[in-house]
């Protein structure tokens, strides 16, 4: 498998990012989205990636697309999964193929 490895999780950056710009703090975007302060901060620190209750949040509070953060959360996950363990699978999982 070639899958680069994101080093950082793009939706959290681009949410980030967009707070940065509107010139928002975290707690106070955590406060009009109705989410923890906490959920943010794990977020952005990396110990959780962004749900799709975050994501449904941020598109509704920012204007950025929902399924563009999920897209951008499933990559980051795929990456990271197959840096992880894409090898062990590899030499473990043998791929099964049908008889003509």
């Amino acid at each position: 498998m070639k899958i680069p490895r994101l080093k950082t999780n793009p939706a959290a950056g681009l949410v980030a990012d967009a707070l940065e710009y509107e010139g928002i703090k975290p707690a106070q975007a955590a406060r009009d989205m109705g989410i923890p302060r906490s959920r943010l901060s794990d977020i952005f620190s990396g110990r959780k990636g962004v749900s799709a209750d975050t994501a449904l949040r941020v598109e509704r509070y920012l204007g950025i697309s929902a399924m563009m953060l999920m897209r951008l959360q499933s990559d980051f996950d795929l990456s990271r999964a197959v840096a992880e363990k894409g090898e062990q699978i590899e030499k473990s999982v043998h791929r099964h193929l049908a008889e003509a």
